[in-house]
């Protein structure tokens, strides 16, 4: 193989040149070519929006969940017995049969030990009954 040197070999022109002083004024060039960025405004009032919503919907959930807690743990009044009576007595259109279907057989075994009635009190109830009601029905 011969011996070269890159010095001594003819030199390839390139075909790109750039013009004298091109570099001098190029960065007042670039800097009219670039349109100025405009700085990205972040407004205060939309972080405060964030820190609000949030701690609203914080609000909510404790209420929520309050109120769910206490309207559990409250009992309803129980009417005594002579407002059931006076309810049910006035009440027309709740037939006997109505109330018959409301009970399952352990209410009615219950009804049947609860209530005690003697011979003497059916005898005294069949001999003074009033018969018209029935006739007039």
């Amino acid at each position: 193989m011969k011996p070269f040197n890159l010095d001594k070999e003819p030199k390839i022109k390139s075909g790109f040149t750039t013009p004298d002083n091109y570099f001098d004024d190029f960065t007042e060039k670039l800097m009219q070519q670039l349109s100025e960025q405009e700085v990205k405004v972040v407004p205060l009032y939309k972080k405060v929006t964030v820190w609000v919503s949030s701690i609203a919907a914080i609000l909510v959930v404790a209420l929520g969940v309050s109120v769910f807690f206490k309207t559990n743990t409250r009992t309803v009044a129980q009417p005594d017995a002579t407002t059931l009576e006076n309810y049910l007595v006035y009440q027309t259109d709740i037939t006997p049969s109505d109330f018959i279907q409301g009970l399952d057989e352990s209410d009615i075994k219950e009804l049947e030990a609860s209530i005690a009635v003697s011979d003497e009190a059916i005898e005294n109830y069949f001999s003074n009954e009033n018969y018209d009601i029935y006739i007039n029905e």
